[in-house]
């Protein structure tokens, strides 16, 4: 049984932004020179939250937060600079100018990504051979593929007839930049969480393209409708995408993120099963929208074959879950599924996090972070491996220092998308012993700030690494998007939408290869786990977005927080970060 328990809010801002993902994300990156004189015009609906960079829009509203910010000044080590208040001083090339590097064969990287697809988003600013797929430098060290935007919607995976969004950052304008110029007449749903004045902004933005609807969604305070999701329906079959970025330029500029681009589903026989877990765990959670705007997707859903899909997903949706919906969703949903999926793993085993934003995990790691939430993430099936098993094991949690921040690709501005406030680091200082710098040196992104959400189980040795799963997520460390148990565990209460995707190690060759058609297709694999830090690809092959092994917070490393000022040093662009 499952209910909302909370009263619906159609605010943003009630939110509590240190719980959810960056609002950050939507800053701007438009430069002192481009700003209009304010006048007499009405302020901008989106207010701080404004990322647009259209030229027509600032000629329509005001921004005085946005002016506020470009027009103080600070000195930076001898320089006159800008102090930083959230906007980089310069204008960012958007993805649709000339010049901009699209790749020739899109299909081809997506096929180099088999047999999981997990992919990074390219990024701008790193070492080439890190972008897209380098054969060469593949055969030297494992560098996983990368996509761009563009290269998702390329018309070179099929012809598009209809398509849907599911996200929290939205610019629609940007957005349909992306698509082929031939579809962008094509039907798309936009499926979002904008309340009051930043919903009616969005349906301002959507009026200007009459194939776009929009699909709001229902919220308790504090809660975000977070999930990254694309469904793209072509004439040759399905496809469904998972990803960590929101759809706004920067997002998909100079960040580390990732996605699943699953194969494009074919239509299903009459012949053919219907029943799949994952699609049946993908219509379970559409329904739990429970929105009209929803049913014909569904419909085309169940018109599918998805019986090549190897991952699971793992979703999160607002709520009071009990009885059997307890361990439908969040954390409990992963508990589930871990004990019913993963062969039993070693107690010396460690559970790494990697998130981009924390919210308040309460006076001390006892009770939620290393009582529930470990306790979910650290399952595996009692019936194999007779390892030790009797204590939880070892937590490492993977969040950007100020210096990571400051260092990186975007300098201070990264920390916009990076949202931990100093209230709740104040308060929680235990969970510094607990932190790992980003470091992502295998995939050539430790400039890029990440926000990618990553968690995983890996063997402790410095041989021979292997890991018992990997979830790719939208979803941060924070009790709104994993849920909190209460009136004693028989009650799970989430506040946000999140949705990710499980990677598990294949146990046959017919996991790795549902189609192969092979003889031997149901023989076991000995070692069933993935392996990483390894050059030469089988199919137990994996990465991980941040480099192994960790590296701890050194005595002077302190977590990001995004809200208080960090002006001892400037970042590669000479700027400092004051937050007005």
């Amino acid at each position: 049984m499952t209910t909302h328990g909370w009263t619906l809010s159609s605010s943003e801002e009630d939110s509590d932004s240190s719980e959810n993902d960056s609002v950050g994300s939507d800053i701007s990156s438009t430069p002192v020179d481009f700003l209009p004189d304010d006048g007499d015009k009405p302020e901008c609906p989106y207010g701080e939250k404004c990322h647009r960079e259209n030229p027509v829009h600032f000629q329509e509203f005001s921004h005085p937060l946005k002016r506020k910010a470009t027009d103080e000044t600070v000195g930076v080590t001898g320089k006159s600079e800008g102090s930083y208040s959230g906007y980089p001083p310069a204008k960012k090339k958007r993805l649709d100018e000339p010049g901009s590097r699209i790749c020739k064969d899109p299909v081809a990287v997506w096929k180099a990504s088999s047999p999981y697809y997990f992919l990074l988003t390219t990024c701008k600013g790193i070492s080439e051979e890190f972008n897209y797929f380098n054969q060469k430098a593949r055969e030297e060290k494992f560098i996983p593929p990368s996509l761009g935007i563009r290269e998702i919607l390329s018309e070179d995976h099929g012809t598009l007839q209809r398509s849907a969004q599911f996200n929290y950052c939205i610019d629609i304008e940007w957005l349909m930049e992306q698509y082929p110029k031939n579809v962008r007449d094509k039907p798309l749903l936009i499926v979002h969480g904008q309340q009051r004045q930043s919903g009616a902004a969005l349906q301002a933005e959507a009026k200007r393209f009459p194939n776009i609807k929009l699909c709001q969604v229902d919220l308790p305070p504090y809660g975000t409708h977070h999930t990254k999701m694309m469904l793209l329906l072509y004439e040759e079959g399905l496809r469904i995408v998972i990803s960590t970025a929101n759809l706004v330029p920067q997002d998909w500029s100079q960040k580390t993120q990732g996605f699943w681009m699953s194969p494009v589903f074919p239509p299903l026989e009459r012949s053919t099963a219907t029943d799949c877990e994952f699609k049946r765990d993908l219509i379970f959670y559409l329904t739990s929208y429970k929105k009209k705007l929803l049913k014909d997707w569904i419909q085309i859903i169940e018109g599918y074959d998805f019986s090549s899909a190897n991952v699971v997903l793992i979703a999160s949706t607002p709520g009071r879950h009990t009885g059997a919906a307890l361990s439908h969703w969040g954390h409990m949903r992963l508990r589930k599924v871990l004990r019913s999926k993963i062969r039993r793993v070693d107690s010396s085993w460690p559970v790494i996090g990697q998130f981009s934003s924390i919210g308040s995990l309460g006076a001390n790691e006892n009770k939620w972070l290393c009582g529930e939430w470990l306790t979910s993430l650290a399952s595996s099936n009692p019936g194999t491996f007779a390892g030790r098993v009797s204590n939880l094991p070892p937590l490492k949690l993977v969040f950007p220092t100020v210096e990571n921040v400051r260092r990186s690709l975007e300098g201070y501005p990264a920390g916009a998308s990076v949202p931990y406030s100093s209230a709740n680091a104040t308060k929680q200082k235990w969970l510094n012993s607990y932190m790992h710098q980003w470091n992502a040196d295998n995939t050539g992104r430790s400039e890029a700030s990440p926000h990618i959400k990553s968690y995983t189980r890996i063997s402790p040795y410095e041989t021979n690494v292997r890991a018992a799963w990997f979830l790719l997520t939208s979803a941060n460390l924070s009790k709104a998007a994993w849920g909190g148990l209460e009136k004693n565990a028989t009650q799970l209460a989430i506040r946000s939408y999140e949705l990710g995707v499980l990677f598990i190690p294949p146990t046959t060759q017919e996991d790795v290869n549902p189609h192969a058609g092979a003889a031997n297709n149901t023989d076991m694999i000995p070692d069933s786990y993935f392996h990483l830090k390894t050059h030469v690809k089988t199919k137990c092959s994996f990465f991980v977005p941040f480099h192994l092994p960790l590296t701890r917070y050194s005595s002077s490393d302190m977590p990001w927080t995004w809200d208080a000022p960090h002006t001892d040093a400037p970042d590669r662009h000479g700027n400092i970060w004051v937050p007005s």
